[in-house]
C-alpha cells in the first residue's frame, strides 16, 4: 500500500502535539466520517471487523479456574459508535499513546468450543454463540519508538494492551450439554444475569485477543502514514 499523508484526507484538521483536546476530537472525527473505513491512511471497516480465532480462556494444572473457551470466525459489529473520551502522550518525541474508549455495545458472533465451568456451573458445548457486551469502557495503552524510512519517522509498536470494563454482557450460547433446550436456557440466564462476575474469569485473555486485533489493524494505517505529518507544527 503507497504511503499517504492528512493532505489526502482535508477535513481532518491537524492538531498541535500534545493537545490532547484537539487529539480527542479529532481520532473522533475520523470515526465518524469513516465508519466504513479509508483505504488511504489504512482504516479498516468498523461496522464490522473479522477475527479468525480467540481463546477466551484456558484451563492448565494450576489454573484457579478450569475453563477451555474458544471463539472462531468471529465477527463484531458496533464498533462505528467508538468514542473517544481521553487521551495521553501524542507528543512529537513521545514514546507513549493512550486512548480511553467508551462503546455503547458491540455484538460478537462466532463458533464456540467451551468446556469446563464459570459461576461453579458445569458449561459444554460446540455451536454458534452470540456475545452482546453493554456500555463497553477500554483503556489501549501503546509504547512505540519511531523509525526513519524514507527520510521521515513512522511508529513502530513495542507494547500494546489493552483492558476492557462493560457494565454488562449478554451471552447466548446454542446448544450446549448436547442442545438441551432447558440447560442451554438456564446457562445463559445465570451468566447473563450475573455477567459482571463472569467478566474476570475471561477479561485477561479477551483483552489478549483484542490487544492483537487492534494491533493488526493500526499495523495497517502506521505503514501509510508517517508519524511527521500528524501534527500542525
Amino acid at each position: 500500500m503507497s504511503k499517504q499523508d492528512w493532505k489526502s484526507t482535508p477535513e481532518i484538521e491537524k492538531c498541535k502535539a500534545g493537545d490532547h483536546v484537539c487529539i480527542t476530537q479529532r481520532i473522533n472525527d475520523v470515526i465518524r466520517l469513516y465508519p466504513e473505513g479509508n483505504p488511504l491512511f489504512g482504516m479498516p471497516n468498523l461496522k464490522l471487523v473479522t477475527i479468525d480465532s480467540v481463546t477466551i480462556a484456558e484451563s492448565s494444572s494450576n489454573a484457579p479456574l478450569q475453563l477451555n473457551f474458544k471463539l472462531f470466525d468471529i465477527k463484531v459489529t458496533g464498533l462505528e459508535n467508538t468514542k473517544v473520551i481521553n487521551t495521553k502522550g501524542f507528543e512529537k518525541d513521545t514514546q507513549y499513546h493512550e486512548l480511553e474508549l467508551k462503546i455503547p455495545v458491540i455484538e460478537m458472533t462466532a463458533r464456540y468450543e467451551i468446556d469446563g465451568k464459570l459461576l461453579l456451573l458445569p458449561i459444554k458445548g460446540k455451536d454458534k454463540v452470540k456475545l452482546t457486551l453493554n456500555g463497553l469502557r477500554m483503556i489501549v495503552k501503546h509504547k512505540i519508538v519511531l523509525e526513519k524510512r524514507d527520510g521521515k519517522n513512522y511508529v513502530k509498536t513495542v507494547k500494546l494492551s489493552t483492558f476492557s470494563s462493560p457494565d454488562s454482557v449478554t451471552f447466548n450460547f446454542e446448544n450446549l450439554f448436547d442442545g438441551n433446550e432447558e440447560l442451554t436456557h438456564a446457562t445463559n440466564k445465570v451468566l447473563s444475569e450475573n455477567s459482571l462476575d463472569v467478566w474476570p474469569a475471561i477479561s485477561e485473555e479477551f483483552d489478549k485477543g483484542v490487544t492483537e486485533t487492534i494491533q493488526k489493524l493500526l499495523g495497517r494505517g502506521m505503514e501509510c502514514l508517517s508519524y511527521d505529518e500528524f501534527f500542525a507544527d
